[in-house]
């Protein structure tokens, strides 16, 4: 009867935790409910086959995300061995003597084989706090290679983008500086009809080379983007020295970014779910750095065979075992342990400061990325009149210079404003299809359509949220 009672109590008591209270998070804000949720493979929304295949290869060869990984993999092995800690340590142990009684008295030889047991009994919950602080580790890691996917996507969407751009200014600069040619020649022959003096042949040569220089800084550029992106995806040393990308001739056209997205699924961001999970294995941490104040009780069998003929350990033989227990507590540890809990206490503070950061700039993200999208196409689409409004004047000017009613010059600066409104343009564009990545990397993502139904399931209502 009283080893009955003496079981229940042990039973009830390893299911004690100091695990403190997991920290209050407050996080008061208005939110919309909407039908939208995050679609992993959002790059797939600009509906460019090129941009899929080298996010897809980058996400296979890039460097950074096979760290990534490689994290995983260490946690999870670490989670794996301290759940091991809830099982018995078993041990085989073997024993040989040979005594000699003395003249005329036989030898004496002993032989043991034996297996020892030990066992910690987790009455405080140090063992069963430190595996689930591990898992949640083993879940930031995770979550950290999703961070890591997202920013990888949208690093190879950026740098594609913009050599899309750049070969697009560089074709807007070669028929530009074709038109330029030809007009020198023009001007050439009417230089020597003396239809015109020096200065107007001179300044068309001036164009042309101003166009060419620029043409050269721009090749330039694509070379060192087309560099960039190679090493983005994965490219060999033969692709980076040598290939160049395959991209579209002109950029995507953009998708639409639902309105009424609700700022409640910011809270599902890869790395807003990082900071959470650790601040979860700080706080586990707590309950292990306090079990150092109280004993920890340890059981320990043996259990064997005994034979004075090796030969008959097994077959013949004499059973041993013995079972006890063993207690260790702490009794002067000079301030050691309750240091070992401040510094726990100071660590899970920390998790919780990150936390808080991590969801802070999570909102300033995504509205300063929603904001630079709205601006970007304001701008897009202003720059675009600005162009035509560009090719007007200078078919006026040109008309103009023709009837002799303009100079040279006037004609001259309108091409030059053409171009350079040309080349904002493409600018602009690049500028608008990057504020869409960084939306859809600020929400984690991109947005596919639910139901009411899937919704309320995936969303919730926050308690702490304002309708």
């Amino acid at each position: 009867m009283n080893k009955v009672i003496t079981i229940l109590i042990a039973a009830i008591i390893s299911g004690c935790s100091l695990r403190p209270d997991m920290i209050e998070i407050q996080q008061e804000y208005r939110y919309q409910m909407d039908v939208y949720s995050i679609n992993e493979s959002w790059w797939e929304s600009f509906g460019d086959e090129r941009l899929n295949l080298l996010i897809q290869k980058a996400l296979q060869n890039n460097s950074d995300l096979l760290i990534a990984l490689n994290n995983i993999e260490k946690s999870r092995i670490a989670l794996r061995l301290d759940r091991i800690e809830y099982l018995p340590n078993i041990s085989l142990q073997g024993e040989a003597s040979k005594s000699d009684k003395g003249y005329n008295n036989p030898t004496v030889e002993q032989f043991s084989l034996s297996a020892v047991l030990s066992y910690e009994l987790d009455l405080w919950g140090r063992v069963r706090n430190k595996a689930n602080a591990s898992e949640a580790i083993y879940n930031a890691t995770k979550f950290d290679y999703e961070s890591a996917r997202i920013s990888l996507a949208s690093s190879v969407a950026n740098a594609y983008f913009l050599l899309i751009s750049l070969r697009e200014q560089e074709q807007i600069l070669k028929d530009t500086l074709i038109s330029y040619i030809q007009s020198v020649e023009y001007r050439a022959m009417q230089l020597a009809s003396g239809e015109i003096d020096e200065l107007v042949y001179a300044q068309t040569v001036a164009t042309a080379d101003e166009a060419r220089a620029q043409l050269a800084g721009l090749q330039t550029q694509i070379s060192q983007a087309n560099s960039a992106l190679a090493i983005l995806v994965g490219g060999s040393l033969d692709e980076i020295l040598y290939s160049d990308i395959n991209v579209a001739t002109r950029l995507p056209n953009l998708p639409q970014i639902p309105s009424g997205i609700s700022s409640d699924i910011l809270l599902k961001r890869a790395d807003v779910a990082s900071a959470l999970e650790r601040l979860k294995s700080s706080n586990y941490l707590v309950g292990v750095a306090r079990t150092q104040w109280l004993p920890k009780i340890s059981l320990t069998g043996i259990f064997g065979y005994s034979s004075a003929d090796l030969d008959n350990l097994i077959s013949v033989n004499k059973s041993i075992w013995s079972v006890g227990g063993s207690l260790i507590g702490p009794l002067l540890d000079f301030g050691r342990t309750y240091n070992s809990v401040e510094i726990a206490n100071l660590e899970q503070n920390a998790s919780f400061l990150a936390y808080d950061k991590a969801v802070k700039n999570a909102f300033s993200e995504i509205r300063t990325a929603l904001d630079s999208r709205k601006n970007s196409m304001i701008k897009a689409q202003s720059t675009a009149n600005l162009v035509a409004s560009q090719q007007k004047v200078y078919d006026i000017a040109q008309s103009r210079y023709d009837a002799g009613y303009s100079s040279h010059l006037e004609l001259l600066d309108s091409q030059r404003s053409l171009l350079s409104a040309k080349l904002s343009l493409t600018s602009a564009n690049l500028e608008a299809a990057n504020s869409v990545v960084a939306v859809f990397k600020a929400f984690g993502g991109g947005f596919e359509y639910e139901s009411d139904e899937e919704t309320k399931e995936l969303l919730g209502i926050n308690a702490n949220s304002q309708n």
